[in-house]
C-alpha cells in the first residue's frame, strides 16, 4: 500500500513532457542516480537521476544525465568518471536493445550496483 501511494505521488509530481520535478526526485531511491556522494557534514548529494520509480532506466533522462555530467560540482572528482562509466554502460545496454527501450530492474550492466 505504501509503495503504491509513493508511486502514485511520484507519478503526480511529474510534469508534461516527461520532465521530473523535485518532489518526484525525492521519491526515488539512491539507486536511481548515477552517484550518491556524502559530504563532510553527512548530507547526501544525489547526482544525475536516470531510473524511474519502477527501477527501469529512462532513456530520455539517461541522455540528459550524460549531457549534464560537466555541470555537476563533484565532492570527489573521481566520481565524475565513475558516473560517466555507469551512464555509458546503461546507454550501451539501451543501444543493444534499441534506443528508447527501457532496461528491466536487475538487468544492470554495472556489476555490484543492483539497479
Amino acid at each position: 500500500m505504501v509503495v503504491a501511494c509513493a508511486f502514485l505521488l511520484g507519478a503526480a509530481a511529474r510534469v508534461e513532457g516527461g520532465q521530473w520535478r523535485r518532489a518526484f526526485l525525492r521519491t526515488l531511491p539512491d539507486d536511481a542516480f548515477a552517484i550518491v556522494e556524502t559530504g563532510p557534514d553527512g548530507r547526501r548529494q544525489r547526482h544525475l537521476p536516470h531510473h524511474g520509480v519502477d527501477g527501469q532506466v529512462d532513456a530520455a533522462h539517461l541522455r540528459s544525465a550524460l549531457s549534464r555530467l560537466h555541470q555537476v560540482k563533484w565532492a570527489d572528482p573521481a566520481d565524475a568518471q565513475r558516473a560517466r562509466q555507469h551512464l555509458l554502460e546503461h546507454l550501451a545496454g539501451l543501444r543493444t536493445r534499441g534506443i528508447g527501450e527501457r532496461e528491466a530492474p536487475g538487468d544492470s550492466l554495472t556489476p555490484g550496483r543492483g539497479d
